[in-house]
């Protein structure tokens, strides 16, 4: 099972992640005391899905042997008191028609890490 480790780097609030195999780095932004130069922690959530959503999308369209050029994601967190939500876009360029656009969108809605999020969540310290 994957781990992700976070260390504290030498910059104020930069912090090294690291999944075993490569590193990124974290921050937060310059109003908050950060270099804002990395991802902050809620752009890691919106890269892990976007990330999700374009893999699958390609997954998908490569299963049905269809055409595309390039598949481009954009996702957008927006945290409100009563509910999290995530706005996202799929655009998928390249000779596709538009009847297997809309049936790659209806397979690809339901990506595993949406299926992660959309549980109940626990936070356990061990």
């Amino acid at each position: 099972m994957p781990l992700v480790t976070a260390t504290s780097g030498s910059e104020l609030y930069m912090t090294e992640l690291c999944n075993g195999t490569v590193a990124i780095q974290a921050d937060v932004s310059p109003e908050k005391g950060g270099s804002g130069k990395h991802f902050r922690p809620h752009d890691l959530i919106e890269a892990g899905y976007a990330a999700c959503l374009n893999i699958t999308a390609r997954m998908v369209l490569e299963r049905l042997n269809l055409p595309y050029e390039e598949v481009r994601v954009t996702v957008e967190l927006q945290r409100k008191e009563e509910a999290t939500a995530f706005h996202y876009h799929i655009d998928i360029s390249g000779e596709l028609e538009e009847a297997s656009k809309q049936k790659v969108l209806r397979l690809v809605r339901e990506c595993p890490v949406y299926q992660t999020l959309s549980k109940p969540l626990e936070f356990t310290m061990v």
